[in-house]
């Protein structure tokens, strides 16, 4: 196509306006461009509320703070010291120094507490049986628990069967004095009544029979009635225990079981006027020159406990320490029952009426601290151990990651904790177990 002279003219115009056009459109986004730099390098901004951005330093309207510079996007942060500590490659992981510790396999000495009270030694009770029935003149008795030395008179009985005997003895002496088997028959009778040799002389002297005859005691110690023995008063371990610490509530596992303890009111129900029959044992002697201290203890303790091991007691409202040997472990599970008992036998000489008054009394609450050897077995420190209620749990360190294990733990020994299964003694383990737990996580046991 060819173009006449007029429209070359035309196209050269529509050019120039073009290229005109464009300068100007560059020169005003250019300019744009500078100024949005130039704002953006000039603007301020609250570090703690972003919103409020001013193009001068000064202060933020809502918090008071110093504005400071806003940077433009993507501008490189320079890398100072403290930041460079922070910083680790993306393949590494960034953790806080745990300390750990290895199981210990070894014998440890275990201390078991157990709290109990002092009662009678049953085989230091001796029971003063009548050997004749009949009525009851004399009560030289006044109360339970009553001091009594051997010989001491008990009470005194009228017998119709002694005085007949008697009589018997003294008829024969009068009247058939030479017949000495007989004789000897009616005193070997009176004796067998309980009349003793010099009743019988007094008898044979004065040629009068006694109406009354005395019942005395066999052996030093306090009388009581058989009744009154056998009255016990109810005294669980929970309560020996709150009491030994002042009365304040003991927290913790409580024990529900009983120790009977022969403790009842001193009022006599023996009275004067009263008959009893042959045989009957209406008083009995308890001699506390020996006394026992029994103890409940829990049955997983009571099977490491043996017999002549040590055993340190501490009475209540003392400080005293007596250091001696368990002599009796139940060898029966009693039914209704979650203890065992453990038998301590001491000395108590010098206990009245015998000597000067004993330290121990019968019912007196006391704490026995049991010391064995135990076998040779896993021991972590007790802070390495989690107790989670229904279980017991510590961290084991594996390839670098902590992972939480459960174990099952047995007996404590001041603070290391015996461990059953669940551990091998080349596991590496958190020291600080409640370090690993945060107050919002749920620990998943995977063995």
């Amino acid at each position: 196509m060819v173009y006449g002279p007029q429209s070359m003219a035309n196209k050269q115009r529509t050019i120039d306006y073009r290229l005109w056009t464009t300068t100007v459109l560059l020169i005003v986004a250019f300019a744009c461009t500078q100024n949005k730099k130039q704002s953006q390098h000039e603007s301020y901004t609250c570090p703690m509320h972003p919103t409020v951005i001013q193009d001068m330093p000064g202060t933020c309207p809502v918090c008071a703070m110093d504005l400071v510079q806003k940077g433009l996007p993507g501008e490189e942060v320079k890398i100072t010291a403290e930041l460079n500590y922070l910083l680790k490659p993306t393949n590494a992981m960034v953790i806080s120094s745990i300390k750990t510790v290895m199981p210990v396999q070894k014998e440890m000495e275990i201390t078991t507490k157990a709290n109990g009270i002092i009662t009678y030694d049953t085989r230091r009770i001796t029971s003063v049986p009548i050997r004749f029935g009949g009525r009851i003149e004399k009560l030289s008795i006044k109360y339970n628990f009553q001091p009594i030395r051997k010989g001491q008179k008990i009470l005194e009985i009228y017998s119709p069967d002694l005085v007949t005997a008697q009589r018997d003895l003294l008829y024969l002496i009068k009247s058939d004095k030479e017949n000495s088997q007989l004789i000897e028959g009616a005193k070997e009778k009176l004796r067998l009544l309980g009349v003793s040799n010099s009743q019988i002389d007094r008898l044979i002297s004065t040629g009068e029979e006694s109406y009354s005859f005395n019942v005395f005691s066999p052996v030093d110690g306090y009388v009581v009635e058989e009744a009154a023995l056998t009255s016990p008063v109810p005294i669980s371990p929970k309560t020996a225990s709150s009491a030994m610490d002042g009365g304040m509530a003991n927290e913790g596992k409580s024990n529900s079981v009983q120790t009977l303890t022969p403790v009842s009111s001193s009022e006599l129900l023996t009275r004067e006027g009263m008959y009893v029959s042959a045989g009957q044992s209406v008083f009995k002697v308890v001699n506390t020159e020996y006394v026992w201290a029994e103890f409940d203890v829990y049955q997983r303790d009571a099977a490491s406990i043996k017999i002549n091991d040590l055993a340190h007691l501490t009475f209540d409202n003392t400080t005293e320490t007596i250091e001696s040997k368990v002599n009796f472990v139940q060898p029966f599970f009693k039914s209704g029952e979650s203890f065992v008992k453990v038998r301590v036998y001491l000395s108590n000489v010098g206990s009245p009426p015998a000597g000067q008054a004993g330290k121990l009394r019968i019912g007196q609450l006391v704490t026995a601290q049991f010391t064995i050897t135990s076998k040779e077995a896993i021991w972590i420190p007790q802070s390495a151990r989690l107790n989670l209620g229904t279980k017991e749990i510590t961290f084991i360190k594996r390839r670098g990651v902590f992972r939480p294990k459960e174990i099952v733990t047995a007996h404590q020994s001041g603070n290391w904790i015996e461990v059953l299964s669940g551990l091998e003694a080349s596991d590496s383990v958190s020291y600080n177990a409640q370090f690993m737990v945060d107050s919002e996580s749920f620990i998943k046991v995977k063995n």
